[in-house]
């Protein structure tokens, strides 16, 4: 069962809360209060919760660790065009700090596992997520902490600029095959599709195709976040999807932009103010039985907190307190 909470207290956000063993009630939360009262300092390293997450919340993950640990955090450009953060860690070899990134159909599996004691990702559980965590005996527990968006990409050589979300649900469903349907030439297009366990694929059933069944073309289909942007760079017919943050902040953009939807492009002031249609949120899940004092829990409440959330701001998402 799915509860969500529209209680808001101290300017802090809802809770989301996924029951999977019995019902449960989502009253107000203090987050800042929970801090103060039941923590006296943050995690160490040594202490600090097992974080997994979607690929998309990796530069979150990073920069979390380095503010509550006070280390430093550098953007850096990869081999392929991605960009990253990466701690300074050095002198914390050896004291059990870990910051994965599995995915995130591989978080949830990681945390309902218990290898993992808080996960960030970029949407609630899949159907297969909550029917594991119910056979494993488990709740999840989920707090919104930043707002992102679901975004379209074209080829930059590509003259069609705006669609709106019945063109987008045709063209996926396979219903609109020629880019001249859409004010385009006359040519196929191509529509990049991710694997059925991604993240990404998870958001677009939800936020776009509404019930719409997907044109099956497996020959389309792409394995990884960054694959839809090196597919669409070099094929001037393709149009692909992502999460604004990931296309913002992390992914290969070279050839590539985005597509603005029912006229609205998405950027931070249309993420915030909601006029683009497709906002989704970025959450943090941690196991139920985390006791009050757990440094998971501590965690959890902290990206709440104010103090949290100017780290989301920071690296570049769309804080829920703004």
């Amino acid at each position: 069962m799915v509860k969500v909470s529209s209680d808001l207290s101290g300017g802090l956000p809802a809770l989301v809360m996924i029951v999977v063993v019995a019902i449960s009630c989502v009253g107000r939360v203090n987050h800042q209060a929970d801090i103060e009262d039941d923590r006296v300092s943050a995690p160490t390293a040594q202490t600090f919760p097992r974080i997994d997450g979607s690929t998309s919340t990796e530069p979150l993950n990073a920069m979390v660790a380095c503010k509550v640990l006070d280390v430093t955090c550098h953007w850096l450009d990869g081999l392929f065009g991605e960009r990253r953060v990466y701690p300074e860690l050095t002198g914390y070899e050896g004291s059990g700090l870990r910051l994965a990134h599995s995915g995130t159909h591989g978080s949830y599996v990681n945390l309902i596992k218990g290898e993992a004691d808080l996960i960030l990702v970029a949407r609630t559980p899949a159907s297969g997520e909550a029917q594991a965590a119910r056979a494993a005996g488990v709740e999840l527990e989920i707090a919104p902490i930043a707002h992102d968006a679901f975004v379209f990409i074209v080829n930059e050589s590509n003259v069609v600029r705006d669609l709106t979300g019945d063109q987008l649900r045709s063209v996926f469903a396979g219903d609109i095959t020629d880019w001249s349907e859409l004010g385009g030439p006359v040519a196929e297009i191509h529509p990049y599709q991710r694997n059925e366990e991604s993240g990404s694929q998870e958001l677009m059933r939800r936020l776009v195709m509404r019930g719409r069944a997907m044109v099956d073309l497996p020959q389309l289909v792409v394995p990884t976040m960054a694959a839809p942007f090196y597919a669409v760079s070099s094929d001037t017919l393709g149009i692909g999807y992502s999460v604004y943050y990931y296309e913002a902040n992390m992914a290969p953009r070279e050839r590539v932009r985005l597509v603005a939807v029912n006229g609205v492009l998405p950027d931070t002031a249309s993420i915030r103010s909601k006029r683009y249609p497709f906002v989704s949120d970025v959450y943090a899940v941690i196991l139920g039985n985390q006791g009050a004092d757990s440094n998971a829990r501590w965690l959890w409440h902290w990206l709440l907190s104010l103090e949290g959330q100017a780290v989301v701001a920071a690296s570049g998402y769309v804080p829920l307190n703004q």
